[in-house]
């Protein structure tokens, strides 16, 4: 840094010293390290004095600019080396960051918030996201291009000279890709985008510009959350990552250079947090040594953006862009290579459809079902194992003990061979897109058997964030103690496990011999007792039901005693009907002001946020006469504030407009202020009428079976379900003295009161019910757990 700002090293010193906003050094598996981007924008605000500029140097030049020119002019591999396909200068590789920090958490926020719809204009959210992978990956990877594009936003003018800055962006990423044998089209993409004003995509550049460390699978996740990708697709928690990655390398001699595979790179995490700890000094090697890794991946997008993230992470990419499943190519460099690890999260129960029986591969264990290919993955991670070696694969939980007979069958030949070391069950909803839960397998090849397996119960360990459940540092660390407690050959670590409830993981060594008596399942939940904070949660569970139980009883009693001295009799007829008079009829037009929803370009679904703070109601609200408090639909202030035509009060009636008609429902006090959505309609009493009609005996009239059967007759006159506000206005509503109103209002009211009433208890009763069956009837014991040390690694020991 010195050399480049062009001061002396005691000068830096003293900044790092005296400064309180110089850059901090990143940690990343023992190592520290400084971020270029995060010194150069430090080295931007510090102007060099007059007296101290050199030949060249303008008035007002900064130790950044200083830095970049000196760092452009002494790079090893030039704009135009990169163009022709040089080197590429790695550095140390580093693995990710787990828990960025809160300015970098603020900065992606503002970049996903407002500025989303501003900047990409008709072009989807792909294409703005791609914008910012761009941005981040060339202010990593090419720092002195992305300081002159940097340069260049901030003094944008003109929508055009945006769109030739966003050309230019896509350009110089896939130069720098192309140079690496990756074929790129972010230039393409990134035309797409149509900025509302020059100043908007300056805005984004310089957010990038300002970010102070790695934010790459932040982006990432957002990138995931927009494409809804399947559970063939979505990338792995980098907790997890963590945890498999030392798990499998943790087996290794320090000084043991090791290659690393995964035949589904997805992000290309299990690669770089690989690289990082192998080189990090962790294992005691020092940084002499280099991970040689090689991934396979299925998508083309996904492809690239995996090579974005290997780059900046300072690891060689070496990935293969496969259209087939590895067992099905014979003539790829995975089929002849064997690997020290492999690593890898496979998508969960991928069909192979149109054949009746699997005949391609080869399958040392035994074929795979053909609707499945779950243990494909398994055998083709093994079959890549060299000797020695190290397997660790994410599977679907219902994997380990399926009852499908080519599945028992696999399970018996790896189990009898010797190949399942260890099994950890997850948290449930780890990953976006799918609640299926997943366990860790680490395998190791028939050459090198184990006799026993490791079961490890982690399902209760992490923490809710946002719509996930996330493990924490310290929770991979309890999980590795759990399992170095019950492998390892001390006597120290081995007394733990006379005490598995002492232990934050509840785990149990089974042999082989209880494997068979379990029909050969691999579902840590069928060896594992409960932790003892799940049985504190279920007691705690049942004291809340009962709780709840009792209040909601108590109430139901309040309610038949209010209503007890208020006998509803059912024959009761208001004077006017009484004495024959003919009950007014009015038109709901004449009486309501019927308003739908805003149309779809006003509130669709880019104008909803999950940071939004104003619910939005739609019919699938619209439950027992009542508007849900589900609020799973929001927008900002800023939208409700432009849509204020739009929004409800207290007592407004809601109607469907398209889709399934049901019955309406009442706006309640708390929900004032909410808004509708384009697909229902509210009615509202005019002010004229406000003295003429409750809204309460309307809205119970347009509640009768008979009213919305004439709406849903409305309705069905059009191709799809839509009622039509001028359809609805025509409705004829009668229209009885307000005594009657109120006396009919009254008698449901209170009917609806106890039926609510009734809802409440049966509801804490089915709670009750489950919370005290799992209390009393969840297994109290496993199979017979055996304290094995752990005698099946002949050349090596697990530190």
């Amino acid at each position: 840094m010195a050399a480049l700002a062009g001061v002396s090293r005691p000068t830096v010193t003293g900044w790092e010293r005296t400064e309180k906003d110089f850059p901090a050094p990143r940690r990343s598996n023992g190592q520290d390290f400084f971020r270029w981007s995060e010194v150069a924008h430090w080295l931007d605000r510090r102007l060099v004095p007059p007296g101290r500029l050199v030949d060249g140097e303008p008035a007002g030049t900064s130790y950044g600019d200083r830095a970049r020119k000196r760092a452009a002019g002494t790079a090893p591999a030039s704009d135009t080396a990169t163009r022709r396909g040089a080197a590429r200068p790695y550095r140390v590789p580093t693995g990710t960051v787990d828990e960025p920090g809160s300015e970098s958490l603020r900065v992606v926020a503002a970049l996903m918030g407002d500025l989303v719809d501003r900047v990409r204009g008709a072009a989807s959210v792909l294409d703005y996201l791609n914008l910012l992978l761009c941005l981040h990956f060339l202010r990593g990877a090419a720092p002195e291009r992305f300081g002159s594009l940097a340069h260049r936003a901030r003094v944008l003018r003109t929508l055009d000279e945006a769109g030739e800055l966003l050309k230019d962006i896509g350009r110089t990423t896939d130069e720098d890709m192309r140079g690496i044998g990756v074929h790129s089209s972010m230039q393409q993409a990134l035309e797409r985008l149509e900025p509302r004003t020059a100043r908007d995509l300056g805005k984004v550049v310089e957010a990038i510009g300002g970010l102070t460390e790695d934010v790459f699978g932040l982006i990432l996740d957002e990138y995931e959350r927009q494409a809804t990708l399947g559970s063939g697709e979505f990338f792995t928690p980098r907790a997890v990552v963590r945890l498999m990655t030392r798990l499998t390398c943790s087996a290794f001699e320090p000084e043991e250079p090791l290659s690393v595979y995964d035949p589904y790179a997805r992000d290309g995490g299990f690669l770089i947090e690989a690289s990082a700890f192998c080189a990090s000094g962790t294992r005691g090697r020092g940084h002499g040594g280099v991970t040689r890794t090689y991934g396979e991946t299925r998508r083309a997008d996904t492809w690239r953006l995996a090579t974005m993230n290997l780059l900046l992470h300072g690891v060689p990419p070496s990935l293969d862009l496969k259209r087939t499943p590895p067992w099905q190519d014979s003539s790829g460099r995975a089929s002849a290579e064997k690997f020290d690890v492999v690593l890898s999260n496979p998508p969960f129960n991928m069909t192979d459809p149109g054949r009746e029986e699997r005949s391609e591969g080869q399958w040392a264990f035994g074929a795979p079902p053909v609707d499945n290919d779950n243990f494909a993955w398994v055998q083709h991670c093994l079959a890549r194992l060299r000797a020695g070696g190290r397997a660790g694969i994410i599977m679907p939980n219902k994997a380990g003990n399926s009852s499908h007979k080519a599945d028992r069958a696999i399970r018996a030949n790896l189990v009898e061979r010797g190949c399942v070391e260890c099994v950890i069950a997850l948290p449930a909803q780890m990953f976006t897109g799918t609640s299926v839960p997943v366990s860790v397998w680490i395998l190791r090849p028939a050459t090198d058997p184990c006799e026993n397996t490791l079961f490890l119960n982690a399902r209760h360990m992490g923490a809710k964030n946002g719509p996930r459940r996330t493990l924490s540092p310290a929770d991979v660390e309890s999980i590795l103690s759990a399992y170095k407690a019950r492998t390892s050959t001390d006597p120290a670590l081995l007394g733990d496990q006379q005490a598995p409830d002492g232990i934050a993981v509840p785990g149990a060594v089974v042999s082989r011999a209880d494997l068979r008596r379990s029909d050969y399942s691999l579902n840590p939940l069928d060896h594992v007792a409960r932790h003892s904070d799940e049985k504190a949660d279920a007691a705690l569970e049942l004291a809340t039901a009962r709780k709840q139980l009792h209040a909601a009883e108590e109430h139901l009693h309040h309610v038949q005693e209010s209503l007890a001295r208020r006998p509803l009799d059912t024959h009761h007829r208001a004077p006017s009907s009484a004495a024959g008079r003919p009950v007014p009829m009015a038109e709901l037009a004449s009486v309501c002001e019927i308003q739908a929803g805003p149309s779809y370009s006003k509130l669709g679904k880019k104008h909803r946020t999950a940071d939004g703070t104003v619910p939005v109601v739609f019919p699938r609200h619209l439950k027992d006469r009542r508007i849900t408090d589900e609020a799973d639909e929001r927008v900002t202030q800023d939208t409700a504030r432009r849509l204020g035509a739009f929004e409800l009060h207290d007592q407004d009636i809601v109607c469907v407009r398209s889709g399934a008609i049901t019955q309406p429902a009442l706006v309640q006090p708390a929900q004032t202020g909410w808004l509708m959505s384009p697909n229902v309609i509210r009615l509202r009493i005019a002010e004229r009428h406000a003295g003429r009609i409750l809204p309460e005996y309307l809205f119970h009239y347009l509640c009768l079976d008979e009213t919305v059967a004439w709406m849903q007759d409305r309705a069905a006159a059009t191709a799809a379900p839509s009622l039509r506000s001028e359809s609805l206005g025509s409705l004829r509503i009668p229209l009885p003295d307000l005594a009657e109103q109120h006396q009919t209002v009254t008698a449901l009211n209170d009917l609806d009161a106890l039926d609510r009433a009734h809802r409440a208890v049966a509801a804490c009763v089915r709670r009750t019910r489950t919370a005290l069956a799992d209390t009393l009837l969840a297994p109290r014991t496993r199979l017979a757990t055996h304290h094995t040390p752990a005698h099946d690694r002949p050349h090596k020991e697990t530190p």
